[in-house]
């Protein structure tokens, strides 16, 4: 089937308004000439962004809507897989091409399928009906539903959930199908029900996503196009990082550079979704770049110094019942420490406060509230450690357990700020996010071990043992599990040892501590400004301007 551009008698009978080209009302004599001004922006989709929808696209977006176009066109039945930087402008094409395509097909019909999950369904509806209210078709265009579409003449978009779930089979893609967020889908479901579709009219298929692991269906597709393009020399893979967008927008080059200093340049959102390079999930969170840039050069305090501004961060462990008699063994020797971790505000720089890990308090298994002979419990261990190191904010693991010790030390703190964070999968995906932040940006110090197996060589090793998973296709602010196999031991002198997560996790609440006073939530004061020296941030990235690797020692 061919597409065919509307003819004069087309344009004047379909809505189109050439008044809002100056070229006057269609009643004034001048009807062939409007009709012809309205024929030549439908010949180019440059032209019709730019005077139909005035919302011009980039050159970097017109040229896969244009590869889109020709395979339609053509009916080469091309798959298509388009990757862009976030918020450069993906789904915008692709909502601006589709609105061109309605013109055009409006007079011969047919259908364009956009499939996508949950909210993406939503999303695509309200970015097509935006431009469809333009001055050309504003009067026109019609919701239907059984399936949701939006129609122009007999043209439609029609909207379809891709879930695995969901009942999608029984439609036709006329001339495209678009698949939404790609990393997102099931590939066999997609196989299976919405590939069909396109066979009727050997339909295009254009894949849309974001970078999220090299494990998930949007990597599997282009490395499969790629393999097609090697064989006959066709584009069929659109990887459009941030060099191409920065070139043309100064506003995204501004926003990216921001976005940099917040998380640093090799935190795994801005290395995904801006620079387009994927998680591979086998290794571990913390590579060596990264225990080296959490590795500080100051030594373990006893005390506060002169103008410390301290912040204590507490993780809880449960309660073992074998305490309850002084001279008794653990029940369970594997459960994992209380662990308060104490931290000073060394310094500032650009992206904010210098978070250095300065001692650390370790429990494992006294009982919270209950004195057992001669041994304090240790809510007043904890209320003592606090108070000599002169804290100004408690963040307090109050999940569970933790819950009522939060509140006695909230009770018994005063002039201190407490705040309870509550662990779920995504408070804690969220934590590892702003953590990793604060690593990435050289925000986050432990203080250095001086012999093996001391309390911070067992940070070290818990961090260096970290593994982490995340589903694919999902956001790592919501989906990503970070821990320590349950399994894992390390030999010592004292045989096989468990490594838990405990330290590091108890370190890693300094995060929120950051994010509740960038929020405005807390406040700490300070002793001193000192404003680091500034660097590039997509020039220079943050293992350039401060390489670890020479300026610390090996640990």
């Amino acid at each position: 089937m061919t597409i065919d551009l509307p003819t004069t008698t087309d344009a004047t009978t379909s809505g189109m308004h050439g008044r809002q080209f100056g070229f006057g009302s269609s009643d004034d004599g001048r009807t062939p000439r409007v009709a012809q001004a309205m024929i030549k922006v439908l010949s180019d989709l440059e032209l019709f962004s730019r005077h139909v929808l005035k919302v011009p696209l980039y050159a970097y977006q017109l040229d896969p809507a244009r590869a889109i176009m020709d395979s339609i066109i053509d009916q080469r039945g091309d798959e298509i897989l388009l990757i862009m930087s976030r918020q450069s402008g993906k789904n915008e094409t692709v909502a601006q091409l589709l609105v061109y395509m309605l013109n055009i097909l409006q007079r011969a019909g047919g259908n364009i399928v956009f499939a996508a999950i949950g909210d993406g369904i939503g999303r695509g509806i309200r970015r097509l009906e935006e431009h469809l209210d333009n001055d050309w078709n504003f009067n026109d265009w019609k919701r239907e539903a059984r399936p949701t579409r939006r129609t122009l003449g007999k043209a439609s978009v029609v909207f379809m959930s891709s879930h695995p779930q969901a009942h999608a089979r029984g439609e036709t893609a006329h001339y495209l199908l678009v698949i939404d967020e790609l990393q997102d889908q099931d590939s066999t479901h997609l196989q299976a029900v919405f590939q069909p579709m396109r066979a009727a009219r050997n339909a295009t298929a254009v894949y849309l996503g974001t970078v999220r692991t090299t494990q998930d269906a949007l990597w599997r597709k282009k490395e499969e196009l790629e393999r097609a393009q090697q064989e006959d020399g066709r584009q069929r893979v659109w990887v459009i990082g941030p060099e191409a967008v920065t070139a043309e927008n100064p506003q995204y080059d501004a926003f990216l550079r921001s976005q940099i200093a917040k998380f640093g340049r090799r935190h795994p959102i801005i290395a995904c979704e801006y620079f387009l390079e994927p998680l591979d999930t086998d290794g571990g969170l913390f590579p060596l770049r990264r225990l080296k840039l959490m590795r500080g050069g100051h030594k373990r305090q006893e005390a506060p110094e002169n103008f410390d501004v301290t912040i204590a961060t507490l993780d809880v462990a449960g309660i073992d019942e074998g305490t309850t008699e002084p001279t008794a063994t653990l029940d369970n020797p594997a459960r994992d420490y209380t662990v308060c971790t104490i931290h000073t505000i060394s310094h500032y720089i650009e992206a904010g406060p210098v978070y250095t890990a300065v001692d650390v308090f370790i429990d494992q298994g006294t009982q919270h509230f209950e004195k057992v002979g001669d041994r304090p419990s240790l809510a007043e261990q904890l209320l003592a450690y606090l108070e000599h190191w002169n804290i100004s904010t408690l963040i307090a693991d109050a999940t569970g357990v933790g819950e009522g010790l939060a509140n006695w030390l909230n009770a018994r703190l005063g002039g201190v700020t407490v705040q309870q964070f509550k662990f779920t999968r995504a408070s804690k995906a969220q934590l590892g996010v702003d953590f990793l932040a604060l690593v990435e940006t050289n925000r986050f110090k432990y203080f250095a071990e001086e012999n093996e197996f001391d309390d911070a060589w067992w940070f070290f090793e818990q961090a260096n043992l970290c593994t982490y998973e995340l589903p694919a296709g999902k956001p790592m602010e919501r989906y990503l599990k970070w821990y320590v196999p349950a399994t894992t031991r390390v030999d010592t002198p004292t045989g096989g040892e468990p490594v838990h997560d405990d330290r590091l996790i108890s370190a890693a609440l300094i995060a929120e501590a950051d994010k509740l006073l960038r929020d405005g939530k807390i406040s700490v004061g300070r002793a001193e400004s000192v404003i680091g020296g500034s660097y590039d941030p997509i020039e220079d990235p943050i293992d350039d301007f401060f390489d670890p690797l020479e300026d610390l020692p090996d640990w």
